[in-house]
């Protein structure tokens, strides 16, 4: 029996407690994103003068939950998107918000069309009047998105291509 029971707590325990240490690290650094609404992104872009990103997704898409805690539950991606970026989130599948933008009255899910969403999740970058810069479409792993939120957040897309900036960025060592 006690044989047994050493077995257990030298096969099971050491399981038990890396599942419970890694649950606790991910909380530490995994704190919710707290979204604004698209017009107040907008609002607040053109009090601040900064960029705005916009998180196109769907209550029932997967990726979009992936990206919440993987992507954006991340500590330096939420301080950099606080710092250089408003933000906000809109759902593509609510056909009752309206939105005025741009002179157009449009539902989250014409705008979430209208800003190029052909699927969840999508992130929509715009300049501080609300013109289109750009897009990611789908899911990104933290690195992947890191990389294009400070394309887009250094303003190095006014004067680079993003393959050139990657470039640049890795013989920097960034």
């Amino acid at each position: 029996m006690r044989r047994a029971a050493f077995l257990f707590l030298l096969l099971v325990a050491p399981t038990s407690l890396g599942c419970a240490q890694s649950a606790a690290e991910s909380t530490a650094t995994a704190t919710p994103f707290e979204w604004p609404t698209f017009d107040e992104a907008v609002a607040a872009a053109k009090k601040s003068g900064k960029p705005i990103l916009i998180d196109i997704y769907a209550p029932w898409c997967g990726w979009c939950r992936k990206m919440q805690t993987e992507v954006y539950g991340d500590a330096a991606t939420q301080t950099y998107v606080k710092k250089h970026f408003e933000y906000g989130r809109l759902n593509i599948d609510d056909s009752q918000t309206q939105h005025l933008f741009q002179g157009y009255d449009l539902t989250s899910e014409q705008l979430g069309y209208a800003l190029g969403a052909q699927g969840t999740p999508t992130t929509a970058f715009l300049e501080t009047n609300g013109d289109y810069i750009t897009r990611l479409d789908g899911y990104w792993d933290l690195a992947s998105f890191s990389k294009a939120v400070r394309y887009i957040g250094s303003e190095a897309y006014v004067k680079q291509s993003y393959e050139e900036f990657i470039e640049a960025s890795t013989e920097a060592g960034n």
